[in-house]
Order: structure tokens, then C-alpha cells, then sequence
């Protein structure tokens, strides 16, 4: 009874925190022999893999899909000196300084391990963005029903930058989470990373550097990365302890 009273009223940030780990929590709070906490851990990024693949598995040297041509056009009729198509012309200039402000943000705040765990997931990022793309060998939109800009060569299954935001953002923002900065802070740390994701991805498309269903590719990948490396940083600390344990014996 006083486990479920204290279950039931936890506080409403708590939940809040919750559910932004995907359902996770450490090992020291719930029963050892219950997988009943772990299954959204591995449900979630199972869940996006399983997208990708689908989605991956259409795109696969295929032109575009149903509603890329109609996204692109929709996105390169907006007014170029309006707040939006600016705003979309620019963002895609601070996608690759995001991990060198996350990673310096941790550095300044004396987290050396997570400074590290957001070096390896950029870098992993950039890794695995190039080993999809010649997976799926899809080429980029032609400059004959789209406009474009100043289009890299290359493949563009998925967006590379979409993957490297998501990855990247959603571990800084679980890292806030966890090391309890104040609510405000973290709350507007997500409501902006999850701006930021949106308006760098869209922007690939204003460029006419992706399709949109490379961009969503890039979020799903992003996204699947990202919940890898939060399980990872959750289930291990420095030395080879668990988290869970290490808190289940800082609690005796």
C-alpha cells in the first residue's frame, strides 16, 4: 500500500521525466525480476528501427515517394524574405555547431561523462548516416522538379544533419533531465530542441538537398540512436557498475 501511494502521487515533473526516458527507470527503484520497466527501452527504438527499415526499404534508389514533391513545393513557395523562408534558408548553418555547444555545455558544467557520451553519439551519427546512405543508395532531388540550392553530391537516404540533430539533441535533453537541472530549464531546453529538430530538417527540404522522407528517415534513425544511447548510459556508469546498482547500494 505505501508503494502504491508513493507511485501514485509522485509529483507531476516526475512523470513528466518519466516519460521523456521512454519508461525507463533505474534498476534500484523497481523489482529486479520484473521486465515490466524495461520493455518500453527496448519496445521504442525497436519501434523506429522497424520504420526506418519500411521506410528505408521504399526509398531504396527510388525517386520520390507519395507527398515528397508536394512538401518540397509547398516549403520552396514560401516568400524568401519572409520570417519563415529565412528562418529555413539559415537553420540548416547551425546543425553541425549543435554538438560542439552540447559537448562544450557539458564540458563547462564539469559532466566529463556526459561530454563524452555526446561525442561518441555525434560522431556515431555521422558514421552511421554514411554507412545508410550507401546502404539505400537514394539519390538526391534532381534540380528538374525541384529547386535547389547548393546541393552536395552524394546520396540522400536519410538527411545525415536530421540524424545528427535528433541524436544529439534528444541526449542533451535527457542529460538535463538527469542531472536534475531546474524544471524551467530543461522543459524549455526540450520545447526548443524539438523546435530546432523540425525547422533543420525542413530546412534540407527548402534547400532541395533531401526529400522529406529523407528528413524522416533521418529523424527515425536520429531518434533510434539517440534511445540506444540513453539505455546504454543508464545501464553502465564508469568502473563497469550499473546504474541501478550503484544506486541500489548509495541507498543501504
Amino acid at each position: 500500500m505505501a508503494r502504491r501511494q508513493r507511485t501514485t502521487g509522485r509529483r507531476p515533473h516526475r512523470a513528466v521525466h518519466d516519460v521523456a526516458l521512454g519508461g525507463l527507470r533505474p534498476e534500484g527503484e523497481a523489482n529486479s525480476g520484473s521486465r515490466a520497466g524495461r520493455n518500453p527501452a527496448i519496445a521504442v527504438p525497436v519501434a523506429l528501427v522497424v520504420a526506418f527499415a519500411a521506410l528505408g526499404a521504399a526509398a531504396r534508389g527510388a525517386g520520390p515517394l507519395p507527398g515528397d514533391l508536394a512538401v518540397t513545393r509547398l516549403l520552396q513557395g514560401l516568400p524568401a524574405d519572409g520570417l519563415t523562408g529565412l528562418v529555413l534558408l539559415y537553420a540548416g548553418d547551425a546543425a553541425w555547431f549543435l554538438p560542439v555547444v552540447a559537448v562544450g555545455g557539458a564540458l563547462l558544467a564539469r559532466r566529463w561523462a556526459g561530454a563524452l557520451c555526446l561525442l561518441l553519439v555525434a560522431v556515431g551519427a555521422v558514421l552511421l548516416g554514411d554507412a545508410l546512405k550507401a546502404l539505400v543508395g537514394r539519390p538526391r532531388p534532381s534540380a528538374d522538379p525541384v529547386a535547389r540550392l547548393d546541393v552536395p553530391e552524394g546520396f540522400g537516404f536519410p538527411s545525415a544533419t536530421a540524424l545528427l540533430v535528433v541524436a544529439v539533441l534528444g541526449v542533451a535533453c535527457y542529460l538535463l533531465l538527469r542531472y536534475r537541472v531546474p524544471r524551467p530549464v530543461a522543459f524549455a531546453a526540450i520545447a526548443v530542441s524539438v523546435l530546432a529538430s523540425a525547422a533543420i530538417g525542413l530546412s534540407r527540404v527548402y534547400a532541395g538537398e533531401h526529400w522529406a522522407s529523407d528528413v524522416l528517415g533521418g529523424w527515425l534513425s536520429g531518434g533510434a540512436l539517440a534511445l540506444v544511447a540513453v539505455v546504454a548510459s543508464r545501464s553502465w556508469r564508469p568502473g563497469g557498475r550499473r546504474e541501478g546498482d550503484a544506486r541500489a547500494r548509495a541507498a543501504r
